[in-house]
């Protein structure tokens, strides 16, 4: 009997492996990000190379991302960027290539503030960034997956976790929240998303 395949051209049990390996690799970037950021608080901002280090890596996680994210489609599949608006799977596939989008320009926020601290405005920025990122998340659909199961029920927690880092970001950039374990909510918002990703199952 045909099996079908799925539309990464993946037999359906490769595709599986796949798609966890593209949960878990991005898990365990952002707990290096977050970890060097919880060095970074924890030292004061004395070493550069750690919010450096930071941004290179989060620029680095939204480069595979946008590269690998669609074995199908453009830019590593066999369909050109045209075709790839055609596929049956074409709203996953913009809906990654937008999302691999947030880390480059929280990569690019890191690297432009690594020697500074940046006003509140950039601050503020950041975190409606990453509510866009959780936003995204909620309505964010697989095509093998149309219904709330567990797969979809962990993408769910992934925007909840995204929030709390928006919320994190926003709170940095307000001087009237003085309490003195701020610094370090944003890093432990990202050491628990890097969590999530690195134990997703599907």
């Amino acid at each position: 009997m045909y099996e079908k395949l799925p539309p990464s051209g993946l037999s359906p049990e490769e595709d599986l492996e796949y798609s966890r390996f593209m949960h878990h690799s991005p898990g365990v970037t952002v707990l290096v990000i977050g970890a060097l950021l919880l060095l970074d608080r924890w030292t004061a901002h004395r070493h550069r190379l750690l919010r450096v280090g930071s941004g290179l890596t989060w620029l680095a996680f939204g480069a595979f991302l946008f590269v690998f994210s669609d074995l199908e489609a453009w830019p590593i599949g066999p369909a050109g960027f045209v075709e790839s608006f055609s596929l049956s799977t074409t709203h996953e596939w913009i809906q990654h290539h937008l999302l691999s989008m947030i880390p480059m320009v929280l990569g690019i926020y890191t690297m432009l503030f690594g020697w500074k601290e940046p006003r509140p405005l950039w601050r503020y920025v950041a975190a409606g960034i990453a509510m866009l990122g959780g936003a995204a998340l909620l309505i964010h659909q697989h095509l093998d997956h149309p219904g709330i199961d567990f797969v979809n029920i962990q993408h769910r927690f992934f925007a909840l976790t995204s929030f709390f880092i928006a919320v994190s970001l926003a709170l940095e950039g307000s001087a009237r929240f003085a309490w003195k374990g701020k610094p370090y909510l944003l890093p432990a918002g990202l050491l628990l998303l890097g969590v999530q990703l690195a134990l997703y199952v599907e």
